[in-house]
């Protein structure tokens, strides 16, 4: 997969993700130092945000653009993915008051291989490009955003809408009736 940087065709490395596939787990570092798996099976539904760099101001405003528009969500586990250092994050999200996602970083570009993310070339090679990803309690991913420009935006009303919709759809499964019945 290609995006473009600054209007340069640049290649994604990792293995593309579709929405449909079950989305692969993959562990980060959370900003305390502990690890964490997020992706896969989960008890809420997941948004995974693709930071490229909270040091740019269009990374700045989209991350605080999310943290208002996902506060609706109670059953929804929001990442903020990034690359960046994690002095630096740390202090962004203090100052910016980012209280409705964990901000998170790929230390190992695991999440970036895993969903074909890790920009190849240039002033940005090894960063995330800027994309979403909305994963509903199987696993599965129902919505995938790759921005074609790594300076434009995500669309934030289809993404908001993916995450609506999955919210709100009753988990498969065995219910107690379906038990009872067997």
């Amino acid at each position: 997969m290609y995006i473009t940087v600054h209007g340069t065709k640049t290649a994604l490395l990792g293995k593309e993700q579709s929405v449909g596939n079950e989305a692969p787990a993959v562990r980060i570092k959370k900003l305390d130092g502990s690890e964490n798996v997020i992706g896969m099976i989960a008890p809420n539904v997941q948004l995974l945000i693709a930071i490229p760099s909270l040091k740019t101001e269009v990374c700045s405003l989209g991350a605080k653009k999310f943290n208002g528009l996902i506060k609706e969500f109670s059953k929804l586990t929001t990442y903020m993915i990034t690359t960046d250092d994690m002095e630096f994050v740390k202090a962004y999200a203090e100052k910016e008051s980012i209280d409705s996602a964990d901000i998170v970083i790929d230390t190992e570009r695991n999440f970036a291989r895993k969903y074909g993310l890790l920009i190849s070339e240039g002033k940005l090679k090894e960063r995330l490009a800027r994309a979403v990803f909305v994963i509903n309690r199987e696993g599965l991913i129902v919505y995938k955003e790759v921005v074609a420009e790594i300076v434009d935006e995500v669309d934030y009303d289809a993404c908001i809408e993916a995450v609506r919709n999955a919210v709100h759809i009753k988990q498969k499964g065995h219910t107690h009736e379906d038990w009872m019945s067997a």
